[in-house]
């Protein structure tokens, strides 16, 4: 079993009595994760799929039906609710059980949609729960688990610093990540014909039965066709009107579509940035697949890969902190472009460029650096075995050596 970074932070006991709540994309490990904590709490019994009727049956007989299976002890118990919000009402639920047992009970919520989408669904659950989100599997998890820092690097200079301090030998894991997805169950395959028809099933189930059952959006063919031609435009600002003339829908219905993709966990944006960014562009994000193993291109196919580990990294930061931590990329009516900027309450902190192929980092990243404050600047590349020092605050990287 591949041991999660986010585990020792969403069970840690600083949270309190609050609920877990525990989202992200679908199969990128929250059932298991939650089982992890049930079997290591002894209890294994108190794992409910709301999916299955019999578990929505037994609720409607008894509000608090798992106490049933185990009754309260003097030690808190950890019970997991996985996928409770499709059911109707359902903070309304939960806020009911969690008000009654909450004495007794520990709970771990899971969902692979945005459980705060559903705010016509019933009572505030306000002060009761904390938010924390599983991602696709990191290139750290697989190379050195024991080794995740769960502490946050004060600057962006120090994130650098450590990640380059740290020697560890990797050996393909870098590659079957971007050969077969982040997600651990065609990962652990290392088959590429498992991985298509898993990907194939796992796009169907998450239109077909996520998006569809929680919306009002019914026409699943536009759908999948606006997420098909995705792929081929990661990386390059997205033209939402240039889509809505392709597909032959409106500029709003597209909008809504991208925004039903991000909420379901299978694609997500980054906006430019463009304060104190002479002649920057205001307004097309870039847009990033969960599942980067669908784009072809490779140099995309990294720049994505990337996209998700920062993007990742930045979610576990802010969910071990009080921290914002956002990403955005920069670029000009020139043109240039530097991929991914971190802020850190509304602050620059960090910026960073992919490459392919190890390369020297180009002029106008260098004048990006100093309009943003002389911020670090690192540029991660596919190519193993770099590890340079350019300029001042300015580093070349593999990306096998950064992010394992």
């Amino acid at each position: 079993m591949i041991e999660r970074a986010l585990y020792k932070t969403a069970f840690s006991g600083e949270w309190g009595r609050q609920m877990r709540f525990i989202t992200g994309p679908r199969q990128s490990g929250k059932t298991t994760l939650s089982k992890l904590k049930l079997k290591r709490e002894h209890s294994q019994a108190l794992y409910y799929l709301w999916d299955l009727r019999s578990v929505r049956d037994r609720y409607k007989g008894n509000q608090l039906f798992f106490t049933e299976d185990s009754p309260p002890t003097k030690n808190k118990q950890w019970v997991c609710f996985d996928e409770i919000h499709k059911i109707p009402k359902w903070k309304n639920a939960l806020k009911a059980i969690f008000d009654s047992v909450s004495d007794h009970y520990k709970f771990i919520v899971t969902g692979s949609a945005k459980l705060d989408l559903f705010k016509r669904a019933g009572d505030s659950l306000s002060g009761r729960y904390f938010t924390f989100h599983l991602f696709p599997l990191l290139l750290e998890e697989l190379v050195s688990p024991k080794d995740i820092s769960h502490s946050i690097p004060e600057s962006g200079i120090d994130l650098i610093l450590r990640k380059i301090d740290k020697k560890v030998r990797t050996r393909n894991e870098l590659s079957d990540l971007l050969e077969y997805s982040g997600f651990p169950e065609p990962f652990l395959k290392q088959s590429r014909v498992f991985y298509a028809k898993w990907s194939q099933e796992y796009t169907n189930t998450v239109i077909t039965e996520d998006i569809r059952a929680l919306t009002r959006i019914i026409d699943n063919e536009h759908l999948y066709d606006l997420y098909n031609l995705l792929p081929e435009m990661v990386g390059s600002p997205l033209s939402e009107s240039s889509l809505a003339s392709h597909l032959e829908l409106s500029n709003p219905t597209i909008k809504n579509y991208i925004k039903r993709l991000e909420d379901f966990y299978l694609a997500f944006k980054i906006s430019p940035y463009s304060k104190n960014i002479k002649r920057s562009l205001l307004k097309a994000p870039k847009c990033y697949l969960y599942n980067w193993a669908l784009i072809r291109d490779p140099g995309r196919r990294f720049e994505n890969y990337v996209a998700v580990e920062i993007m990742t990294r930045l979610h576990l930061w802010m969910d071990m902190s009080g921290d914002r931590y956002s990403l955005y990329y920069i670029r000009n009516k020139q043109k240039q472009e530097t991929d991914f900027l971190i802020l850190k309450n509304n602050d620059p902190w960090l910026l960073i460029e992919t490459k392919y192929s190890d390369g020297f980092i180009s002029p106008h990243h260098y004048r990006t650096q100093t309009v943003l404050g002389n911020i670090p600047f690192l540029q991660i590349c596919r190519e193993d075995g770099v590890c340079k020092m350019e300029k001042k605050n300015a580093y070349r990287v593999s990306a096998s050596r950064f992010f394992s």
